[in-house]
């Protein structure tokens, strides 16, 4: 008699246990939707639709683009079950007439959420594209795009692009790129409202296998990797740091091709006004830019190069340098070390060649400027000084 209400009790348990589970799951599912299902700068919602159920529930809602004649119908489906893998299964339609065709069964992507607890992961896989419409080839294959956080912060997010290929065929034009791969971690809170903002606190890591562009410029380049990295500061602006490694670069119109390529440089002090505005406005007329400039000076910012580095037919170009602007003034060293001269890089250089003095075999640029003495302005070139008497 024992056993028999022991398992009455357990099976009372379990029944108890399940219903607050799928409860608290269905809460945390209704909290999803409502953000997905908000207005942002980027679309607006039409016709938000949810349907809560004991086991799964069902959302609706049409997003259109605010800044193009775009609408698309998203469906999600949740499942209220706490051991299901994923909780909300988010499928995005074609809903335009001239899209029709590109994407199989009109589905653009489909997302995957999973919840447990606050920690959210979103994975989306966007379907692959063969598409040729008016003399344009388009070809996306393996897209993905996957974040990470809370059902209210954003802690890190990536993109996948497998290869990429955009051609115009008649005119012999073709951007093609292998293996692209995104990532970023923000440094303060994010919300999702905001991920699409250009503007933030964070760490971005960029890697490209190859590019090949052909048009009236060609080029090609291999194995890029890219680190950038930009946090307010004490004075509330910004503080950025930017490394870049490229394997080989080539200019194939001009026969010019590097290998080796690395760069270092720190952006401080840019000023948090002025690089909201240039990255989140369109309007680059004379006078927005002139104030632009001015917000930018006023914040004394400083350019810091680490290090450029690259080898050209086996020979290596070595440099670095700072400029410094502090009240309306401008403090500039520079200082290079290479087995090659500007010319032998590219021949467009060659009127750089007489500033570069042979040092043992190898060539040096020194180059300082100061014009903190308006009345004296000072440049100084491998140890000679230039003076320029404005007076």
């Amino acid at each position: 008699m024992k056993k028999i209400i022991a398992g009455i009790v357990v099976l009372i348990l379990l029944i108890i246990g399940f219903f607050t589970s799928t409860s608290y799951i269905n809460s945390i599912n209704g909290k999803i939707f409502a953000q997905m299902s908000q207005d942002t700068t980027y679309y607006s919602v039409e016709d938000a639709n949810y349907t809560k159920g004991l086991l799964n529930s069902k959302g609706s809602f049409i997003a259109t683009l605010n800044d193009l004649p775009y609408s698309f119908k998203v469906n999600v489906d949740f499942s209220n079950n706490f051991f299901t893998s994923d909780n909300a299964i988010v499928s995005i339609l074609n809903e335009n007439e001239d899209l029709e065709g590109i994407f199989p069964n009109e589905e653009i992507f489909k997302i995957l959420v999973s919840t447990k607890g606050d920690n959210i992961a979103i994975n989306a896989k966007i379907n692959d594209i063969n598409f040729t419409r008016n003399d344009t080839n388009l070809v996306l294959n393996n897209t993905s795009f996957k974040i990470l956080g809370t059902t209210e912060f954003v802690k890190n997010m990536e993109l996948n692009l497998g290869y990429v290929l955009l051609e115009q065929l008649s005119h012999e034009e073709k951007f093609e790129a292998k293996n692209i791969k995104i990532s970023e971690f923000p440094i303060q809170k994010l919300s999702f409202n905001d991920i699409f903002s250009p503007s933030r606190n964070s760490e971005q890591n960029i890697s490209i296998d190859s590019v090949n562009f052909i048009s009236s410029i060609t080029f090609d380049f291999d194995k890029l990797k890219i680190f950038a990295k930009t946090a307010q500061n004490a004075q509330n602006d910004y503080d950025s740091v930017l490394k870049l490694d490229l394997a080989k670069f080539n200019l194939a119109n001009e026969n010019f091709m590097l290998n080796n390529i690395s760069l270092d440089m720190n952006f401080n002090n840019l000023s948090k006004k002025a690089y909201d505005s240039l990255v989140q406005n369109s309007n680059t007329d004379i006078f927005s830019m002139m104030l632009l400039a001015s917000q930018f000076l006023k914040a004394n910012p400083q350019i810091i190069l680490n290090n450029l580095s690259f080898e050209k037919e086996g020979k290596k170009f070595d440099a670095n340098g700072q400029t410094i602007f502090t009240e309306n003034n401008i403090k500039s060293q520079f200082h290079a070390n290479t087995e090659i001269l500007p010319s032998q890089i590219w021949p467009d250089f060659a009127n750089f060649d007489t500033y570069f003095v042979d040092n043992n075999g190898s060539y040096v640029l020194d180059f300082i400027y100061d014009d903190s003495n308006k009345s004296d302005v000072t440049t100084i070139i491998n140890g000679e000084r230039l003076t320029i008497d404005l007076q």
